[in-house]
């Protein structure tokens, strides 16, 4: 089981409401939600407000993966915005800030086998080289930003030189000052001179250190904004900017002070953007080893989701058998593979004749006692599944027989 996670690709082809929502597709051409990441962490224990375990970031990619969203830069956005490309159906901005050596170590191999992309905002001043980093370093190098930034899926920007303000205790203290925000009395130009000298340092850094041509992003430390900044940004060509208080990014309005979405234990991905989608009755069509047989089925998105346990029947006593448990307190369905199946007497069933509007399930399924986040709905107390991710996760193959139009299973 140990990469079965790394095979399931997305199949689905699915409308754009969600529970951020957009409410209709008339508007998804400018609209995208801005998801808000900082440090990684393999240990349980120490996750926080702005930090999450390598675990909860997979399944955050995951789902997107499943879901058939596509990651955007912001380069990208700008190329939307000058009419260059199109915005995508599903469109996602996947954004870290700091600069954490948990970006490279965890979310960048994460990033790379989902297919999703990220824009990593980064304090220049805190960045290493390889040969000046400590054993225990907390931040990236400029080696690994500079590998990350070569592989395209990763964007550098900036969160400035070195204006998080630990001499004025950042925003900690009632009387200091939050990231690029004027001192108390200081006119424009002292302004321009103090927080531009910051700024073009930051951006000096980072085209040399990652053979960017220019700084597209700027991330707002703290989210806290400055009106004096903006003439800065669009003097030094940074074109994107966001803060930190949630909402659904339009770009219709611009590219500065996008907001975004922070994603913590308590709020992933799965609970932001769940799907809410139209399932019709319908019958799969199916051949298991090269014996016909059909399963119950709801067409959603395009796609047919069969029952679990109507698989697991199907297969009970072939090789690629598998047992299906469910926990009622985790809120989730717990597989075990090539395990015997006890039937419950209520497989296949026939599924009731009107179409009905259902929500994705907000929790992992768990396979050998490792947690993967795939495209599932929960309709009338039963889990429906895809049989290709299905198979993904239990070690069966699929394969479509087009001229048959039958759902081959080789177990």
């Amino acid at each position: 089981m140990k990469a079965k996670w790394l095979k399931l690709i997305s199949c689905a082809v699915i409308c754009c409401t969600m529970l951020v929502s957009f409410g209709t597709c008339e508007a998804a051409d400018t609209k995208l939600p801005i998801l808000m990441y900082h440090d990684l962490t393999e240990d349980p224990a120490k996750t926080n407000s702005m930090t999450i375990t390598g675990e909860r970031f997979r399944m955050d990619m995951e789902y997107l993966q499943q879901f058939g969203y596509t990651a955007l830069l912001p380069s990208d956005l700008i190329d939307i915005k000058n009419g260059v490309r199109e915005m995508p159906e599903k469109p996602i901005m996947i954004t870290f800030d700091d600069g954490y050596r948990s970006n490279y170590t965890i979310a960048y191999p994460v990033l790379q086998q989902t297919g999703m992309k990220a824009a990593i905002a980064v304090i220049a001043y805190n960045m290493q080289t390889e040969n000046a980093a400590l054993a225990d370093r907390h931040a990236l190098t400029w080696e690994e930003i500079y590998e990350m930034a070569q592989s395209g899926i990763v964007e550098i920007g900036s969160h400035t030189y070195n204006l998080h303000n630990p001499q004025y205790k950042g925003n900690s203290s009632p009387n200091g000052i939050d990231g690029v925000q004027r001192l108390s009395g200081e006119s424009q130009s002292g302004y321009h001179a103090r927080v531009g000298a910051d700024l073009n340092m930051a951006i000096a850094m980072i085209t040399q250190h990652t053979g960017q041509q220019k700084v597209n992003y700027f991330s707002y430390p703290f989210g806290a904004y400055d009106s004096y900044m903006q003439q800065l940004l669009d003097e030094m060509g940074v074109s994107v900017s966001t803060l930190t208080n949630p909402g659904v990014a339009n770009i219709a309005t611009g590219l500065h002070r996008l907001p975004r979405y922070r994603i913590t234990m308590e709020q992933p991905v799965s609970a932001l953007l769940r799907q809410s989608e139209i399932a019709v009755p319908a019958l799969s069509k199916v051949s298991v080893n090269g014996v016909p047989a059909s399963l119950p089925a709801y067409m959603i998105g395009g796609s047919n989701y069969v029952r679990v346990r109507d698989v697991a029947a199907l297969l009970a006593g072939s090789a690629a058998g598998f047992d299906v448990q469910w926990n009622a307190a985790a809120g989730r369905v717990e597989l075990t593979s090539f395990t015997a199946y006890t039937p419950l007497g209520s497989e296949n069933a026939v599924l009731p004749a009107e179409s009905k509007t259902v929500s994705s399930v907000t929790e992992p399924t768990v396979v050998d006692g490792i947690s993967y986040m795939t495209a599932a709905f929960n309709i009338g107390g039963n889990s429906f599944y895809k049989l290709r991710s299905l198979g993904d996760l239990c070690g069966f193959l699929v394969d479509w027989d087009a001229e048959t139009q039958t759902v081959n299973i080789t177990s």
